[in-house]
């Protein structure tokens, strides 16, 4: 048996070319992406695959080898999508990297020791990981809604807080298009 037949290289190589190729596909946009996912990355998979259903036909003691195999039985359409999609990343590594803030400060966060307590933290998070997303300076526009929220009488219909949203343009233009870098919350 040669080394590229073990579970091990496999493994470590399909997940080396993935890699390699997601650092060579940043900069491009999404149908340059999807071309050479297509070209590159559609080998690998079927490559594996093969693999995945050629080992599934065998006898496998190892039930972490069997529900691995398994998974990746059952969730090969979902598994594969990102081959027509220049969007889907390839990991999930930045939406890791944006909750983790929230993961290390949960214990300081006292109150969310309730349901109403929780329901209002994950609002809040949402709307900060948003404003992120939307390039907003955050400080700001969370002082915005302060101000300008509780100025609002009676029950508002959708479309007028449509306009608080981080994805309105309908903000003040010292809050849109941040270039800033978004630091982590300081625990002292």
């Amino acid at each position: 048996m040669y080394l590229y037949d073990t579970t091990y290289f496999r493994r470590f190589s399909i997940r080396h070319l993935v890699d390699r190729l997601q650092k060579e596909i940043a900069e491009l946009n999404i149908e340059e992406k999807i071309k050479v996912r297509q070209e590159k990355s559609a080998p690998i998979l079927k490559n594996f695959y093969e693999w995945v259903f050629s080992t599934s036909q065998k006898y496998i003691t190892n039930k972490k080898l069997k529900d691995a195999l398994t998974y990746a039985t059952n969730q090969k359409e979902n598994l594969c999508k990102f081959l027509n999609d220049g969007r889907i990343p390839l990991t999930n590594s930045k939406a890791e990297r944006a909750i983790r803030p929230f993961a290390v400060h949960r214990k300081n966060w006292l109150f969310a020791d309730t349901i109403d307590g929780a329901n209002a933290n994950a609002i809040y998070y949402s709307l900060i990981e948003s404003a992120k997303l939307n390039n907003l300076n955050i400080h700001k526009y969370i002082n915005y809604l302060l101000e300008v929220l509780p100025q609002l009488e009676g029950e508002q219909a959708e479309e007028d807080i449509e306009k608080y949203l981080p994805w309105s343009k309908e903000l003040p233009e010292d809050i849109l298009n941040y270039e800033g870098e978004y630091k982590e919350l300081e625990v002292q």
